[in-house]
């Protein structure tokens, strides 16, 4: 994200500042900048080469979009949704990547079929890491983050629809996919249970079973949002 002259050019800010947005957003979203984690502009203007000042404004439309909060004279972090607002996007992201996932029996091709089915493959491969306790936890978690990304995103692009899509990307910035690995804390029995329902979204989609991936989504959404919501109560705000 290289700058011309040193400088973002004029009539060029609007359009680097809505980048930066999507760049810090997409982080938080995976999980790079945790809750409680200081997004440091120095180190960030540094790497993304660009000045400060773009990467402030784009933190100040994050804080308005309830992403992240601004501390004066700390900087800013990942926002900490209360745990209201976390139930009320897990319904929400339930409802609409079910419909995702109904359309996607209808209309995903083979390829994006394989890709599912090898991002299932992933997730067994993580559990049998977790079992063997050949891998650290950290380790873990970036392969479980990783395949988790591909399976939804893949299921958000065979449905087709890209204003769902954008919807459900927004609602990942409020509350990050990652959070879900956070409840599973890299337990061999719950890593197994969130495999076996993936596979069987996948098997659905399959199918061509519309109904059933729908609902298996959905099932699978809301049983994230327990396990979150039951593990983190004392994190979370009311």
């Amino acid at each position: 994200m290289a700058q011309n002259g040193g400088g973002e050019p004029a009539g060029a800010t609007s359009p680097l500042v809505q980048q930066l947005v999507d760049t810090i957003a997409e982080r938080i979203s995976r999980g790079e900048y945790n809750f409680g984690t200081w997004i440091r502009q120095e180190s960030l203007a540094r790497e993304l080469g660009v000045s400060r000042m773009p990467i402030r404004e784009a933190l100040g439309q994050l804080q308005a979009l309830g992403v992240v909060e601004i501390v004066p004279n700390r900087g800013a972090r990942p926002r900490q949704p209360s745990l209201r607002e976390l139930t009320e996007v897990f319904e929400v992201r339930a409802l609409l990547e079910g419909h995702a996932a109904h359309e996607a029996a209808r209309l995903i091709t083979h390829s994006q079929l394989q890709v599912l089915y090898a991002a299932v493959d992933d997730f067994r491969a993580v559990v049998q890491a977790a079992l063997d306790g050949e891998s650290t936890p950290a380790e873990l978690r970036k392969r479980w983050v990783k395949a988790n990304s591909t399976f939804h995103d893949t299921i958000l692009d065979a449905g087709g629809n890209t204003q769902l899509t954008a919807t459900v990307s927004s609602l990942h910035h409020r509350i990050p996919r990652n959070l879900t690995w956070t409840a599973l804390d890299a337990d061999p029995r719950l890593l197994a249970e969130n495999a076996d329902a993936h596979a069987r979204i996948v098997e659905a989609i399959d199918r061509r079973d519309g109904n059933a991936a729908r609902d298996l989504m959905i099932e699978h959404s809301r049983r994230a949002r327990e396990l979150i919501t039951s593990r983190s109560q004392e994190t979370f705000t009311p």
